[in-house]
């Protein structure tokens, strides 16, 4: 089955879960390369995150379904933490303008 984008939208369960998840990641001795490949998984991948100090955060997934995106959260312990919000995501002709080459020319209908 082809991967599909999606961005997913994640909300802290409380205060306290945030604290409990920010403990953690600062205790992580993973290099950012490690951390990545602990996020790949056979159904989908995380390919990118945005963290700041808000009771949120975002990360964009290559996945067959929402449902392994929702899974794959969930063998990582995460729910533990964390409500995820998943919408699919389209890549705008704009965006694949912006990575033409020569060689791989975006269609112009």
């Amino acid at each position: 089955m082809a991967r599909k984008k999606y961005m997913a939208i994640h909300t802290f369960h409380s205060d306290e879960m945030k604290r409990a998840f920010f403990r953690g990641l600062h205790k992580s001795e993973l290099t950012d390369f490690e951390w990545r490949d602990g996020y790949i998984f056979e159904k989908c991948q995380c390919t990118g995150t945005w963290v700041g100090d808000d009771d949120f955060f975002f990360c964009q997934w290559e996945s067959e379904s929402e449902e392994d995106v929702l899974k794959a959260l969930t063998s990582k312990g995460m729910d533990e933490f964390i409500f995820t919000a998943l919408y699919p995501i389209a890549v705008s002709y704009t965006h694949l303008r912006a990575h033409e080459t020569e060689a791989d020319l975006v269609c112009r209908l």
